[in-house]
């Protein structure tokens, strides 16, 4: 029973514990996603696995064949995969302290924990839980995670909506896209006609658009290597959908631009940067992507001011503060739904261990019942007689199963790392 959920462990990165270079190393390109992970889940020799990248974290989530007391050895395994040590060219740097490892119950904590948001760069941000479901889905449908992961992260949705509906952490949802907004307001009281520029098709460009649109009608390029998949946006939201390519040359200018593509190299470079720049104006760049879309050589200077998600981690930070209040009631709240989670796996574990004694209780009273209804009770109507088993039956399930629920539910209160004697259960459980 304990080796069971020992079985469920989690690998996890994010910015303030590594870099953006360590997170795009950890990246895979959505072309190649399927071949890597079907060869990553082999090299981990792992039953299930589930891959989440965002602009600000990779989380690999397993489950092992057994029990698993050693999850640094996964770690290592990862590395292994992603850093090809013949490799004499790759200079991404990294610690063991970048990385965060998880097994058992604080494995499954931590994975409510991110589904809530209660593990993101910013508090309560509404993101991340749609971005964990896409993430469950493609492992789903590559045959990549089976019923174990299907389980635990559909328990993991129902703990990120109660946590959305019973706290205020829910209220006022800040967000990755919100924090842009922030500072692209405070351009915009500055420089009124500036131009701004979206690069990209994902959920971000109509988030941003959103945002903009909401207290702004500044021009808006909706910009793509394929036009027709931004022409809805600009028709959407009063702007004009621009092909990449000629932006990049220059032909269309902007003071703001935000980009968060799925480009495996960056798609602004110096050389293209240069195009976009005039004598007058300053380009204010928000790099939403990894890996970055943005050539990581380039830096603030007097005509360039960059955000990438780790400077946004600054004004997150702000927000981190704001809500540290809620991270208790909310950690409380989570802690719950572990318990039950778990109570409920062992308790479906356990259960087929008291099918026996059922049928043979069950056995015993239809006999029983029917020598009564022969005899003693032979007055009753069919009626009654059919009343009498219907719930002497229900006692007798309720009076079977529920020192599993017993057991279950001392056994989600214990620590896993102790043994599960029965000398260690209540009298009651016995």
């Amino acid at each position: 029973m304990k080796e069971a959920i020992s079985k469920i462990a989690c690998i996890s990165t994010k910015l303030g514990k590594a870099s953006i270079a360590l997170l795009e190393a950890l990246t895979i390109p959505e072309v190649l996603r399927k071949e890597k992970l079907e060869a990553l889940k082999s090299h981990l020799g792992v039953t299930e696995i589930l891959y989440l990248a965002t602009c600000n974290r990779v989380e690999f989530m397993v489950i092992t064949p057994i029990a698993s007391t050693d999850v640094a050895s996964l770690r290592n395994r990862i590395l292994d995969f992603f850093f090809d040590k013949t490799e004499s060219t790759d200079q991404t740097e990294f610690e063991p302290d970048n990385f965060r490892l998880f097994l058992g119950r604080e494995a499954v904590k931590h994975i409510f924990e991110v589904a809530s948001s209660l593990d993101s760069l910013v508090i309560g941000e509404a993101q991340i839980l749609g971005q964990v479901k896409e993430a469950h889905r493609y492992c789903q449908d590559n045959g990549l995670s089976g019923n174990a992961l299907d389980r635990l992260l559909s328990t993991a949705y129902k703990a990120a909506k109660i946590v959305r509906t019973d706290t205020d952490l829910g209220k006022r949802p800040v967000s990755m896209a919100s924090l842009v907004g922030m500072r692209t307001d405070e351009i915009l009281i500055e420089n009124q006609e500036a131009v701004i520029a979206i690069i990209g098709s994902g959920p971000m460009t109509p988030k941003m658009a959103d945002i903009i649109r909401k207290e702004h009608k500044n021009k808006i390029y909706f910009v793509n290597r394929t036009v027709a998949k931004v022409a809805p946006f600009a028709e959407k939201y009063d702007g004009q959908a621009v092909e990449l390519t000629d932006f990049i040359e220059g032909k269309f200018k902007a003071d703001i631009i935000i980009t968060s593509t799925s480009s495996p190299e960056p798609i602004i470079t110096s050389a293209g940067l240069r195009n976009l720049m005039t004598d007058k104006n300053k380009i204010y760049a928000f790099d939403l992507a990894i890996p970055r879309d943005f050539e990581a050589t380039l830096v603030d200077s007097d005509k360039l001011e960059i955000w990438n998600s780790e400077k946004l981690n600054i004004l997150a930070q702000k927000n981190r503060r704001e809500r540290f209040r809620l991270v208790d009631q909310t950690g409380r709240l989570l802690d719950e739904q572990v318990k039950q989670y778990i109570q409920k796996e062992i308790t479906q574990m356990i259960s087929p261990l008291f099918d026996s004694a059922l049928d043979e209780s069950m056995a015993m009273a239809q006999e029983g019942l029917s020598n009564l209804f022969k005899n003693k009770l032979s007055h009753l109507s069919s009626n009654d007689q059919e009343l009498l088993v219907y719930w002497s039956k229900k006692v007798l399930a309720r009076a079977c199963y529920l020192p599993a629920k017993q057991l279950a539910a001392h056994i989600a209160d214990s620590d896993f790392e102790q043994d599960l004697r029965l000398s260690h259960l209540p009298k009651n459980a016995r």
